[in-house]
Order: structure tokens, then C-alpha cells, then sequence
């Protein structure tokens, strides 16, 4: 007996479960749909075909049902101009024919990335391994034109070799058109020994009206700051300048574009702290450079500390940076200055004496008033050193009221890092990070916070949601917050597995996921087997269509048990996801299961109601597939990769005879190993028989080959008249399904 692996079924049937592989289309059916150009305003759609005219579909993701939004169109494209830019949109395309609608056109998905919880850069290697460790430090966050994130961040000693020299910025942007992350571009090479330290050593802006990206870096540990210029989406990077001085270091970038202007913060070791703006177009060295005014009793700027440049609703810079007070023991001084002008630096906050090694701020503007967030020790932190303060000036800076230190959820510690953004209303929203606490609270991780009026914060996690953030690290690498043009949160935090993110779904949107039947993954029928393949139907189920693939394998032979931010648990226990769609997801069953057990959905953080299935012994299905209107077992002829079938159907099939060997592949025979590759077969103990038509089989062998996936192999009896005949199998007296049928001939 011959046992082989379902290879086939990649190329031919898709590991079959549902997902049929059938004949082209009729030459009148659309085919090849693609985007050719997303923006927030436009999706230019694309396709081929030769029908006289088209109708083009369109729904919002996770929506039910398509509706027409153009139908007569008389070319092979089509440009949908009434988009909402931060909705997500799925398009198909049908003929317009004689008879009505060919067949559709393949679904295309369009838009911003997914709503809830999604990895934006997995890290190389398993999560928590060397490299994932290395890897997402000073992460700094954009919006491009069209409202879509793009960030930089650092991947320290990328080849684990303990020699920082290859250290580098890496870059993503996403792609409205494909509805996937463009690939990660090594922006910056050869930093040396830089990202590991404790602040902000990148910082990231783009500038809408020349589509300029641009970086700023710290290199070798602050001896230098480079920037990086890319007028190409961040396909390409140029180095544009070096600020440098014979003796010193520059540390602590915080960049802003505006108009073709470069806005620049900086400190020089000694030197203080710089300001630096000019055309981005003219050479560098006709940029304007303006140092810190000098403030009595205040030294100049701290470096290798956190400091922050943000522009008002008017344009105007300002910077928040800090300071030692030469007056005091172990105070720290928070400046604000506005460099466009002539007046000296506003003091925000102090350390009230209290010791505080590590230092950071963020502002951020409320129109024209500045709003802070600042990490350092006070009086009012308690022993376990809640250290994060917020600040609000609502005169333009010229005064700050007494900072309040932001509540934390449970009795764990804030801390850096951490990052600030404020929405169209002046509301905030605060990453934290966390330190030490015996407790972890009522909510998950990263630690968030929000206010209406910068001084009643609320703490808990992004979502508000334990059961999705539970298992993320207490404390993350490096956060960054930004609210979207509506007012939605985007979420970018280093993790064990990479870039995690989050975006808050819009208002409105269909995000919940909804199951309508859990059934066996073969048969479609109720009844599913530990071990085996279970189909999961309903709406909302996933954003993206995908099997597993080698890059969800991050833990050996450990099954993944979440793609593209779907997972599911029976009873409780986490099922490995093979694959997911909005509206079918198959996993494989986990083990000790009995009963009638409740099945959960989570799609990006928001789980579904509880389905139901009943788990049984056995349950035999046959994998198959479906040609000409009829259910054909998903079969080889034995030492072949000849498909059994009916070559008038498709050519490269054959009908089986008498005495011939098949292989037939099935699930639900028995109970099996759950959550792991099956790297060698298992033979199954149970009582296996076959028939075709009326007549006996002989069954000569069965065994587990794959995940949840038996072979079993027959030989075809002799006596049979040349036709079709019903195939079935039984397992300790329970039949597979009906309707299954193999042609026979001599």
C-alpha cells in the first residue's frame, strides 16, 4: 500500500473542503479582475472579456450581498468615484448577456487595512525568538495621502551576529489596490549601534503636497543624525542630509513636513537643542538653523532623552524638550518653545526633585493650543511609580495648569514608550507602556488611555475588549498612536510576533462575526470529530481569503491557530485554522471533545455569538469535487497523480477499473492528534468498508497522512457495466455521504 500525501489537492482542489475547483468560464464571462489604481477618492477597475456589456458589483466587506452600481458598462474597466475613503469595498463583474448575468467575475477586496486587530510587519523567525526581539524598536507612524498608515521602525543586528554595523530603518506603506501591506523596503542601512537606546530615535514624516516621505535617524548611538528623503511612495530612499559637528552627537529627531517645508528637532551633545525648516526641494545648506534661547537657572536640552516637534492648525512649530533645573537636585524641567517667533521658553512641568532616569514627551495641538504627555516622576506617582502626566495649555502655551498623572488599570506602573494623538474634537488617546504590578487588571495589553479634556483619563486596553488583548506583551518595544480622517484610531505596538495594529472599525461598519452552521468538513452535514476537518460558515468571518502558509508556521510543527486576525475555539480549547473567508472558515478540530460543544469566532478582536456543533466518534466524509453537475470523490489512482474522474469533463482525468488501487481522502474517520503536522502516517485501527454501486470493495489500508485527513485505499471490484456508481465508505457501521459517484469502465 502506497500512502502518499494529498499534494494533488494544492494544485487541483484546493485541499478541497469546500473550496471546488471547476471548468473556465464561458469566453462571454468577465475574468482577470484587478484594481488598477486605488485612492480615497477612486478605484479604477479592470478586467477581460468579450460580452457587449458588463454590470459592476460592489458591497462593503462583511456585507451580505452585492449590489449594482453601473450596468451597462461597454468597456473592460470602470471607475467607481462614489467611495466613502475609509470604508473597505468588494467588487465583482457578471456579463450582461441574452439569458441575464454570466457568472461573476473573481471577488476583489479594495480599501484601507483591515478594521480590529492584524499583524502590519511579522517579525522573521518564531515569536519571542532572537529575532523578533531585534526587531520593531522606535516605531514612528504616518498618514499618507490617502489617509493610509505608513511606518518606519529600527531592526537591529538583523543577522543576529552580535555586530550592529547592518542595523537598519525598515519602511511600510499599504496598498489600497492589492488591500495588502507593500512589501518592507530597507530604507536605511549600516545605523550601527542605534535603536536599543531608551527614546525616540526615528521619526517619520510625509508631506502631502509632494508626496515626500522622510526619515531622520540617529546613527552609532547618537555621534550623528541622517536624513532620508523618497519621493516614490518609499519604493526608494536618498540620502538627503547629515547633521553632525566635530565633537559632538546629535540625538532625539522629531520631524514634521508641511508645504514643501521641513520642520526639525534636535539636540546636539553639547550644543543643546536645535530647530531647523527650509524647502525640502532646496539643498540643505540653505536651511535656517536656530538654537534654544538660553533660560536662567535651566540648562540646556537633555540628550538621548525624548523630544517632540508638532505643528499647529495654523502651521506654526513648536517643540517640547527637557531640561535640567541647575537650581534644584534631581529636578527635571519640561520647555515649550515657539521657534518661529521671539519669545522665551514656557516652563510646562517639573520632576518636583523627584529623580526621573528616563525622560520623554509628546505634543500634540488641539487647533491652536498644545496639549502634552510626559513620562517622569512626580510627587503625586505612588510607590509603584505611575509616572505618565498630561499637561493642557488653551492659550497657545503661554500657561500650563498643574499636569495630571494618567490612572493606570490595575496596579501596574506606567511608562515609556508611549505616543499621544488627539482626534478632530481635541480628544485624546494614549498608548502606555507598563511596568511592574502584581495585578494585571480588568483589561488586556498594550495599557490605553482616553480623555475628552485632558484631565479625566480612562485606562484599559485599545478595544476595551480582555478576551482580544489578553494575550499580548505587558510591555511593548515601542507604540504609536494616530487618529485616521474620521476620527478612527490607528494602533501600531511592537509584540512578540512583530508590528501588531489595530484600527478602530468605522462608525457603522459590519464587523462582528456571525456563524450560521458548524458542520463536518468533508460532508457538510452535522457531526464533527475530534481531530478532524470542521466547516464553519456565516458572514463577517474574515477579511481576507487564505489558506495557511509557510509563514503562519512560527512554532515548528505547531499548527497556527489565527490567519489574518481569525481564530477560533471549540469548547473552549483553540482550533488550527487552515483556511479563512468572509464567509466560510475551516479548522481542525481539537482534541477531547464530546457532546454538544460551543464554537466562537473571533475576527479582529470581536467574537461571534457561540454556534454549536455536536461532537461524535466518527463521521466519516470523502473529500470531493464537483464537475458537469456531479460529486466525484477527490481521488488518485494508486503510484499516480492521476485524478479519477471523467476525462469528457477534464482531460487529464481517468475512469477507474476493475482491480484498479484508489486512493480516496476522507475525514472524520475517528478521533485523531489535533494541532500538529502529521510528518509520518498513523494507521487507523477502526473497521473501514467500501462499495461501489451494490458491490463490495476491498479496503487495503487506511492511516492518517495529513492534518485530520485519512487515506484510504480501495481496489475497484470486478462486474460492473461501464457507468457511474455510488461510492461509499463506512466506519464502524456509519456511512460517508451520499451523492458521490466514480465512473467506471473496462
Amino acid at each position: 500500500m502506497r500512502l502518499s500525501p494529498l499534494g494533488f489537492a494544492r494544485v487541483l482542489f484546493a485541499l478541497v473542503m469546500g473550496c471546488y475547483w471547476v471548468l473556465p468560464l464561458g469566453a462571454q464571462a468577465p475574468t482577470g479582475l484587478s484594481a488598477r489604481a486605488a485612492t480615497s477618492k477612486r478605484v479604477d477597475l479592470a478586467w477581460a472579456g468579450i460580452a457587449g456589456s458588463y454590470a459592476v458589483q460592489r458591497r462593503v466587506l462583511g456585507g451580505s450581498s452585492f449590489s449594482t452600481i453601473a450596468s451597462s458598462v461597454t468597456t473592460a474597466g470602470y471607475s467607481d468615484t462614489a467611495i466613502d475613503p475609509y470604508t473597505t469595498y468588494q467588487y465583482q463583474v457578471v456579463a450582461n448577456l441574452s439569458s441575464g448575468f454570466s457568472s461573476p467575475s473573481g471577488t476583489i477586496t479594495v480599501g484601507p487595512p483591515p478594521a480590529g486587530f492584524t499583524t502590519a510587519a511579522p517579525a522573521p523567525g518564531p515569536p519571542g525568538g532572537p529575532a523578533s526581539n531585534n526587531y520593531g524598536y522606535n516605531l514612528s507612524l504616518v498618514l499618507d495621502a490617502n489617509g493610509d498608515p505608513a511606518f518606519a521602525f529600527i531592526f537591529y543586528d538583523p543577522n543576529l551576529d552580535s555586530d550592529p554595523s547592518d542595523t537598519r530603518v525598515e519602511f511600510r506603506s499599504w496598498n489600497r489596490a492589492l488591500y495588502k501591506w507593500n512589501d518592507i523596503v530597507h530604507a536605511i542601512s549600516s545605523l550601527r549601534d542605534s535603536g536599543t537606546s531608551f527614546h525616540q530615535v526615528l521619526s517619520l514624516a510625509y508631506d502631502t503636497s509632494t508626496n515626500t516621505f522622510g526619515i531622520a535617524t540617529e546613527v552609532d548611538q547618537g555621534s550623528s543624525i541622517v536624513l532620508y528623503l523618497s519621493a516614490d511612495g518609499g519604493t526608494t530612499w536618498t540620502r538627503k542630509t547629515t547633521f553632525s559637528s566635530a565633537g559632538a552627537g546629535a540625538t532625539s529627531p522629531s520631524m514634521v513636513f508641511n508645504g514643501g517645508n521641513i520642520y526639525l528637532a534636535y539636540v546636539m551633545d553639547p550644543g543643546g537643542l536645535k530647530y531647523v525648516t527650509g524647502k525640502l526641494s532646496s539643498d540643505a545648506s540653505t536651511w535656517q538653523t536656530k538654537a534654544e534661547p538660553k533660560v536662567s537657572g535651566v540648562s540646556q536640552a537633555i540628550a538621548s532623552v525624548t523630544t517632540s516637534l508638532a505643528l499647529d492648525s495654523a502651521g506654526n512649530p513648536a517643540v517640547a524638550w527637557f531640561a535640567t533645573d541647575l537650581t534644584k537636585s534631581y529636578n527635571s524641567v519640561l520647555q515649550y518653545w515657539r521657534p518661529a517667533g521671539s519669545a522665551a521658553p514656557v516652563k510646562v512641568m517639573d520632576s518636583q526633585n523627584q529623580q526621573s532616569d528616563q525622560l520623554a514627551v509628546k505634543l500634540v495641538f488641539a487647533g491652536l493650543n498644545p496639549r502634552v504627555l510626559a513620562n517622569l516622576v512626580r510627587t503625586d506617582s505612588s510607590e509603584n511609580g505611575l509616572s505618565d502626566h498630561s499637561a493642557k495649555s488653551d492659550d497657545g502655551g503661554n500657561t500650563w495648569p498643574a499636569p495630571v498623572m494618567l490612572p493606570m488599570d490595575g496596579d501596574r506602573s506606567s511608562d515609556y514608550p508611549f505616543d499621544l494623538a488627539l482626534d478632530s474634537q481635541g480628544h485624546g488617546a494614549a498608548g502606555l507602556g507598563s511596568n511592574g504590578g502584581s495585578e494585571p487588571g480588568s483589561c488586556g495589553f498594550p495599557k490605553f488611555s482616553r480623555t475628552n479634556d485632558f484631565v479625566a483619563w480612562k485606562t484599559c486596553d485599545v478595544a476595551n475588549n480582555l478576551q482580544a488583548t489578553e494575550n499580548y506583551s505587558v510591555i511593548p518595544g515601542a507604540m504609536a498612536v494616530l487618529f485616521g480622517g474620521n476620527d478612527r484610531l490607528y494602533f501600531l505596538w511592537w509584540d512578540q510576533d512583530g508590528i501588531d495594529m489595530y484600527r478602530e472599525p468605522p462608525a457603522g461598519a459590519v464587523t462582528g462575526p456571525s456563524i450560521s452552521s458548524v458542520v463536518n468538513g468533508a460532508t457538510f452535514q452535522p457531526g464533527i470529530v475530534a481531530g478532524s476537518w470542521v466547516t464553519i460558515q456565516g458572514a463577517n468571518l474574515s477579511d481576507v481569503s487564505r489558506t495557511w502558509g509557510d509563514g503562519d508556521f512560527n512554532n515548528g510543527n505547531v499548527l497556527p491557530t489565527s490567519l489574518s486576525g481569525v481564530s477560533v475555539k471549540i469548547n473552549g480549547l483553540d482550533a488550527p485554522v487552515y483556511y479563512v473567508s468572509p464567509g466560510q472558515i475551516n479548522v481542525q478540530a481539537p482534541g477531547s471533545i464530546s457532546g454538544t460543544v460551543p464554537v466562537v469566532v473571533t475576527h479582529n478582536g470581536a467574537a461571534s455569538s457561540p454556534g454549536s456543533a455536536g461532537a461524535v466518534s466518527s463521521a466519516p466524509g470523502l473529500f470531493t469535487y464537483q464537475l458537469g453537475g456531479k460529486t466525484y470523490p477527490s481521488a488518485l489512482f494508486n503510484g499516480t497523480y492521476t485524478i479519477v474522474g471523467d476525462p469528457a469533463l477534464y482531460s487529464a482525468a481517468a475512469k477507474a477499473k476493475a482491480g484498479d488501487i484508489i486512493q480516496l481522502y476522507a475525514t472524520g474517520l475517528g478521533v485523531s492528534p489535533a494541532g500538529n503536522i502529521i510528518s509520518t502516517p498513523i494507521a487507523f485501527s477502526g473497521s473501514v468498508t467500501a462499495t461501489v454501486g451494490s458491490a463490495n470493495a476491498s479496503v487495503l489500508g487506511t492511516a492518517l497522512v495529513a492534518v485530520g485527513e485519512f487515506q484510504v485505499n480501495i481496489q475497484v471490484p470486478g462486474g460492473l457495466a461501464d457507468g457511474e456508481y455510488p461510492l461509499s465508505i463506512k466506519v464502524n457501521g456509519t456511512a460517508s455521504q451520499n451523492g458521490v459517484v466514480i465512473p467506471i469502465t473496462h
